[in-house]
């Protein structure tokens, strides 16, 4: 139990705090979405709290900054959205059989 103290207070001392305001909505889904994964987790090893999802976020968009596209952040948002809908609609047709055109890409 030690050896899982330990190694959290290390990960702990290298974060650095970030203030970041949220709207009431986010902050509303934000609770209940780590709430639900906090039930959900198979292993209780590991607390999962808002912000853990929220450095989640972070790395996701640190991984992939292709997907801010845009000059305000209405843009940005509307753009990420509109490219993770994409994303998930091609995974949906890849996952129920392809398309057509991809039986002409041989």
């Amino acid at each position: 139990m030690a050896s899982t103290s330990s190694k959290r207070k290390t990960v702990q001392s290298e974060e650095r705090p970030k203030w970041v305001p949220l709207r009431e909505d986010q902050h509303s889904e934000l609770s209940a979405i780590a709430r639900e994964l906090m039930l959900a987790r198979s292993q209780k090893t590991e607390r999962i709290t808002e912000n853990t999802v929220i450095r989640l976020a972070v790395d996701l968009v640190i991984r992939h900054p292709e997907l801010l596209v845009g000059d305000t952040e209405d843009d940005l948002r509307t753009n990420l959205f509109d490219r993770f809908g994409q994303l998930l609609e091609r995974e949906r047709e890849l996952l129920a059989g392809g398309t057509e055109e991809e039986g002409g890409n041989q």
